[in-house]
């Protein structure tokens, strides 16, 4: 994890540059890879600013705290980026959860051409627009969906990407 900190009009302290680590430490549990973390501490009039920028490792998250006191703005703005990591972390340990329920095939290693399906599912094919796929979809827990578009009818494959957002696949 790298951290780097920015004063701005406010005096630069090696201090306050170790609580900020001390602080922002915990964030590492949260993170596979390596990640970046921008703090930003500014001074208006009476206003002490501390604002937080995490990125890396697919995730993105970012808090600001206003405080009359520094230290208080730096604690409250690590507890807010904590939850959001914590939250996003649960959320990609769900997604992966789901993944790992779908096994659709195995290949036997003394044949590669001997394939087996394990599990058959069927399906409704009755035509349906995509917005009415989009909504029956996320109202499921499945990591993919197969419906027959109504304007094509062809086969489309409605499925979450790993930054969250729904992929749309059509033949």
């Amino acid at each position: 994890m790298r951290i780097n900190v920015t004063f701005r009009q406010i005096e630069r302290s090696d201090e306050l540059r170790e609580y900020i680590e001390e602080k922002l430490k915990k964030l590492n549990k949260y993170a596979d890879g390596p990640i970046d973390v921008n703090v930003i501490l500014s001074s208006e009039k009476f206003r002490q600013v501390a604002e937080v920028i995490v990125s890396g490792d697919g995730m993105r998250a970012a808090a600001k705290e206003e405080q009359d006191d520094i230290r208080a703005a730096i604690d409250l703005v690590s507890d807010k980026i904590e939850k959001q990591l914590k939250k996003y972390r649960e959320k990609l340990i769900s997604r992966r959860g789901m993944q790992q329920d779908i096994t659709s095939s195995t290949i036997d290693e003394d044949d590669e051409s001997n394939m087996s399906v394990i599990k058959t599912e069927k399906m409704d094919s009755k035509p349906m627009s995509l917005e009415e796929a989009v909504e029956q979809f996320t109202m499921t827990d499945r990591s993919f969906m197969a419906f027959r578009n109504a304007e094509t009818n062809d086969i489309n494959v409605l499925y979450w990407r790993r930054d969250g957002e729904l992929g749309l696949i059509e033949p």
